[in-house]
């Protein structure tokens, strides 16, 4: 879709005399659309013609041929939906928006030493391949991973004249790239645990669709994207069909956006569940400014596949791409070469961990590290105490908080922290002695009520702050109702106290010496949350049960 922008790669290898472009249609074991006739992948091969015992770097996408104009949910309501006081309209209801502008993002992979056939293909139901999308479950997967067999000659393709032809010029080698949706397939068709997929290169992409869609069991959207779902995804890509247009309702029919839960339709979705079955060397790229796909999905990429695959993690200061630079074109050259012709060019024995941070105004410097989080870094907690964050629990009591409703967004939040605002509770470390490195996922539990309602969002951002200066480290949103279970929420008592426990963003960042780490507490985040009216009331009880724990030197 074009929400999770369009990821280009172009490849640059040495000079070739000639080369071969051919068209041919993978077929799989799949009839998702339901006419008789097994679902075929379309690819496109361009490959040197003088050459033999090829090594495939492989994309697939379901942007090839653009996307349809599609309807996003409406994220102004009147109560949330998972309120027991909300329509039946608020709950389902869309509006239309026009399609967006396709965003291209390039980036070059030049190898010195090898020739690579490169291989294009539409992800199934999308594009010029057959079949119905399914967004992001196993049978997308499996479907693009029969490009793979095919490489390796456990598949049959066909050409345009519906003859067979076979990848003979392949060695089976394959090693997958892409950026966004083309960066979580590689992570898809990996968690399969299929053969001949070496290595794997994920930019900005998702591990875990629910974390993409929700937050600890609240509705969420990509950042700027708030109206966006899975099935407003599933409409944007599908091809022309009226099998799919009249299958895909029934798919997305259990996303639950009435209630934000995890169900068995995210369960389908969520390759960490699979990691295990990951044997291809991973590369992980993400940006720690991208609040599209957020880095939580990197980070938990790296904690289920470390210590099992050969594993690498850039985290580079921008946003929703891939890093412009010659270094990483020649990083992501090396792990190529390194795992698909078994070239001993050292890329393993760097530091497993690059980290682009800010070192000052107008600097940045590349930390490296052999862990996530940084090993200079230890889990310190501090309480909620009195518009402070202490290390000891010494301040009893309560801070109330009123939702501003459509005018509340953590970004407006940061501003003008010395004046007093009923929508938002803030709370401050003393000054820190020196420079401090902070690392990884900062954890909050709030013991909190909600006053006068069955339903609230949480939204919480972690800060620097010196003097009247504050700069976002990074957010985090939950549902209260699901407190004591993802899968299932329960509608709140008015008044009753609730601990709710969650993750904020997973990033690294510098503290100043003389700074203050500095916490906000609000109701709705009208920037990635839905936004009901005003008037919902909170009450977070301060000391013992409230407090915050993060990785920091």
């Amino acid at each position: 879709m074009k929400l999770l922008f369009i990821g280009i790669l172009c490849f640059s290898f040495v000079t070739l005399s000639a080369q071969v472009q051919e068209e041919v249609y993978v077929e799989t074991h799949y009839d998702t659309d339901n006419d008789g006739k097994k679902d075929r992948v379309f690819v496109r091969v361009v490959r040197p013609s003088d050459t033999e015992d090829l090594a495939t770097i492989y994309r697939v996408s379901p942007y090839n041929l653009g996307g349809n104009d599609v309807k996003f949910h409406n994220t102004k309501v009147k109560e949330l939906p998972q309120s027991k006081l909300a329509s039946e309209s608020e709950k389902i209801d869309l509006e239309q928006s026009p399609a967006l502008p396709l965003v291209n993002m390039q980036t070059k992979i030049e190898s010195t030493k090898f020739q690579y056939a490169r291989v294009y293909a539409d992800s199934i139901g999308s594009g010029r391949s057959t079949g119905c999308p399914t967004v992001g479950d196993e049978v997308e997967s499996i479907a693009a991973g029969y490009v793979i067999d095919w490489l390796n000659g456990r598949a049959t393709a066909y050409d345009k004249n519906n003859q067979p032809i076979e990848a003979n010029w392949s060695n089976g080698n394959v090693g997958m790239i892409g950026v966004s949706y083309n960066g979580t397939l590689p992570i898809g068709v990996a968690s399969t645990g299929i053969e001949g997929l070496k290595a794997i290169i994920p930019v900005a992409a998702i591990s875990n669709w629910y974390n993409y869609y929700r937050a600890n069991g609240l509705v969420v959207g990509p950042g700027g994207y708030i109206g966006e779902d899975a099935d407003v995804l599933g409409y944007y890509i599908v091809r022309k069909s009226k099998a799919c247009e009249q299958k895909l309702p029934k798919l997305f029919s259990t996303i639950g956006r009435e209630h934000g839960d995890y169900s068995e339709f995210w369960q389908k979705r969520n390759y960490l569940v699979n990691s295990d079955k990951i044997k291809a060397a991973t590369f992980i790229i993400h940006g720690q400014s991208d609040w599209n796909v957020r880095q939580k999905h990197a980070s938990d990429l790296w904690n289920a596949l470390d210590g099992k695959v050969p594993l690498k993690m850039y985290l580079h200061d921008g946003g929703h791409t891939m890093p412009h630079s010659n270094a990483t074109s020649q990083k992501v050259s090396k792990w190529f070469d390194r795992f698909l012709y078994n070239d001993n060019n050292g890329i393993e024995k760097e530091k497993r961990v690059q980290v682009e941070m800010k070192s000052g105004v107008f600097s940045k410097e590349i930390v490296k590290q052999n862990n996530w989080p940084s090993e200079k870094t230890q889990k310190k907690k501090f309480y909620l105490g009195n518009k402070t964050l202490q290390k000891q629990a010494l301040d009893q009591g309560t801070v109330k908080i009123l939702d501003a409703g459509k005018s509340s967004s953590l970004r407006m939040f940061l501003q003008n922290l010395s004046k007093h605002d009923g929508a938002r509770a803030i709370f401050l470390t003393d000054k820190l002695s020196g420079k401090k490195l902070i690392s990884g996922s900062a954890k909050l539990q709030l013991s909190l009520s909600v006053l006068n309602k069955d339903a609230a969002n949480i939204s919480v951002a972690l800060f620097e702050y010196k003097g009247s200066s504050a700069n976002m480290i990074t957010m985090g949103w939950a549902d209260p109702q699901n407190a004591r279970s993802l899968k299932k929420g329960e509608y709140l008592v008015p008044g009753k106290r609730y601990n709710i426990s969650f993750e904020l963003e997973p990033k690294q960042a510098y503290l100043k010496s003389g700074s203050q780490l500095g916490l906000i507490i609000t109701a709705t985040d009208s920037n990635h949350t839905l936004v009901p009216n005003a008037g919902t009331e909170l009450e977070v009880s301060l000391g013992q049960e409230s407090f915050l724990e993060v990785n920091i030197n």
